[in-house]
């Protein structure tokens, strides 16, 4: 899957939700973190700079950095990156082949590495802007900085997971919507402790904010028919608007209307994993990729003229004066606001 990019607490799950029934064992306990094993390191020389290739179980990442600290940090991000996509958002299954990821520190490198990996298909890719991509599990990025690409690292690190255990593919609204959920983290105790929290992503926030300041919002329907390539015809803005957008959509799913939609969200991405969606839509064939307004249908059983009207609500909340802050925090800003002003109102009055 192509990507490009600019750059740059998990809750209880209801019973049931619209669309969903509640089944025996249709909602199990999330998995407690594995603690990173040690790793195996062996030397790995490309384009005649020396590098590494670092092994854990079902990970191997080559890296060949210059900046000590991210080819440290890259390792322990990845594998923690991939305990974050198999809890945050319910119990998901073990990829079911070895994801490689492969990070060079400069562009010329990973030119030279597509050219020799891709052949007749690297010119589509040469042709990116800053930013990485993943084919069949395969991530091949290349450094812009420790910050930058640590969020491109966990972005396509979600694409190699579903493509390497997803028994069926997400529509492309929900994968790249969670590609761009799973980016959000920050580093804690002098950049030693990695901190996986969806909402803290300055970047796609302050998109999203851009779109809703300048009229660029697109209806439910539109977003969900789309896909990258197709918000990217219409110019980069565009495609950074679509992502800002999808992320918010997956935020809305999981906590907007008092969590009305999280057992259906979760329920899908679980569905997907383990081969029952079409099942659940009651399709008898099932495509390689099922259309993206069709499974928003028959999911969440809302009228989409309701759905759109509450989902862009939700958006207006979550971008209003002072949501920045929650962001930075890594919180919900409806929650941050709402904590914030009945703190305020149970203090006591100024004399």
């Amino acid at each position: 899957m192509l990507m490009v990019l600019p750059i740059a607490a998990c809750t209880t799950v209801p019973p049931s939700a619209p669309g969903v029934e509640a089944t025996p064992g249709a909602v199990r306990p999330e998995p407690a973190l594995m603690a990173m094993p040690q790793p195996t390191i062996e030397p790995w020389v490309f384009g005649g700079a020396q590098g590494s290739i670092v092994r854990l179980p079902g990970l191997s990442i080559h890296v060949v950095v210059r900046d000590r600290w991210l080819a440290d940090t890259l390792p322990r991000f990845a594998w923690q990156a991939m305990q974050h996509y198999r809890t945050a958002l319910g119990a998901l299954p073990e990829p079911r082949r070895p994801i490689d990821t492969y990070i060079f520190g400069k562009r010329s490198q990973w030119e030279q590495y597509t050219r020799e990996a891709l052949r007749d298909s690297a010119e589509l890719y040469l042709g990116m802007g800053r930013g990485g991509y993943t084919i069949e599990g395969r991530a091949v990025l290349y450094d812009i900085g420790p910050v930058d690409t640590l969020f491109i690292v966990a972005h396509e690190g979600w694409h190699q997971y579903t493509q390497s255990t997803f028994v069926e593919p997400l529509p492309p609204w929900m994968e790249e919507g969670l590609a761009t959920f799973m980016e959000g983290h920050r580093m804690r105790n002098e950049r030693t402790t990695i901190e996986f929290l969806p909402w803290r992503n300055l970047e796609r926030f302050s998109e999203l904010r851009s779109v809703v300041r300048e009229g660029r919002m697109v209806s439910l329907g539109q977003l969900v028919s789309g896909t990258p390539q197709s918000f990217l015809g219409d110019g980069r803005d565009s495609l950074l608007s679509y992502y800002a957008q999808v992320w918010a959509l997956m935020h809305f799913l999981n906590e907007g209307e008092g969590g009305r939609y999280r057992a259906a969200f979760r329920q899908l991405v679980d569905d997907a994993a383990n081969g029952r969606m079409a099942d659940r839509m009651g399709l008898v064939r099932r495509s390689r990729l099922m259309p993206g307004r069709l499974v928003l249908n028959q999911y969440f059983k809302v009228d989409e003229r309701e759905l759109d009207r509450q989902y862009q609500a939700f958006v207006k909340q979550i971008v209003a004066s002072g949501a920045g802050d929650a962001i930075w925090a890594g919180e919900n800003p409806i929650e941050f606001a709402a904590r914030k002003a009945a703190a305020k109102s149970a203090s006591p009055p100024k004399p």
